[in-house]
């Protein structure tokens, strides 16, 4: 059994060890901050450096606080609901900023991004293909 799927956008990433890693508008209150941010569909949120929100003009603590359990320990953050855009496609999702400044990297996950996306990568060839998930 074969399945055939079409996609609108395409993203072809460097090949080097960062990962997959995309651009990214976060909106809100008429502010847009644009940063890099890695794909992970292992995450279970997207989670930004608390300087985003901030630059935002959020208060990061009256966010919906969540613990997030990492490789090294925890993390504590707060989830707002932005507008985020990647490679075309945009919608508004709560995303979580980080309660203490310096996180080394912004991650899309699985709540906020992926979940609104159907995507596929094609690691070898650097590509990274999507729609919006109600996009034919």
């Amino acid at each position: 059994m074969s399945v055939s799927i079409t996609f609108a956008h395409r993203w072809e990433y460097p090949d080097n060890g960062a990962g997959i890693t995309i651009p990214t508008l976060l909106s809100y209150g008429g502010k847009v901050v644009t940063a890099t941010a890695k794909v992970d569909t292992g995450a279970e949120v997207c989670l930004f450096d608390r300087d985003y929100g901030e630059r935002l003009g959020l208060r990061i603590e009256e966010g919906l606080p969540l613990v997030l359990e990492t490789l090294t320990g925890t993390l504590e953050a707060f989830g707002h609901e932005v507008a985020i855009q990647t490679l075309g496609l945009a919608f508004q999702s709560v995303v979580y900023f980080s309660r203490h400044p310096g996180l080394p990297r912004n991650l899309l996950g699985r709540n906020g991004w992926l979940r609104n996306l159907r995507l596929a990568v094609i690691d070898y060839e650097n590509q990274l293909l999507l729609n919006a998930y109600d996009e034919n």
